[in-house]
């Protein structure tokens, strides 16, 4: 079945229509299915060398 998902992180909103494998019984195992779809990852970025900042520049408006 197809479900609409909207998401914030940090401000920034993302939305799609999904293939969701089934029907959903909750909210809760929804929230799961979408975090084992979800890659991440984090970094010490304060302490981080100038050239590995570089990769967390994803927006062109940021001040570098």
């Amino acid at each position: 079945m197809k479900i609409a998902v909207e998401i914030t992180v940090f401000g920034h909103v993302i939305k799609e229509v999904v293939d969701y494998p089934g029907q959903p019984a909750s909210q809760a195992e929804v929230i799961q299915w979408l975090m084992n779809q979800t890659g991440y990852r984090w970094a010490d970025y304060e302490n981080a060398a100038a050239e590995d900042r570089q990769i967390y520049h994803l927006d062109d408006s940021v001040v570098h």
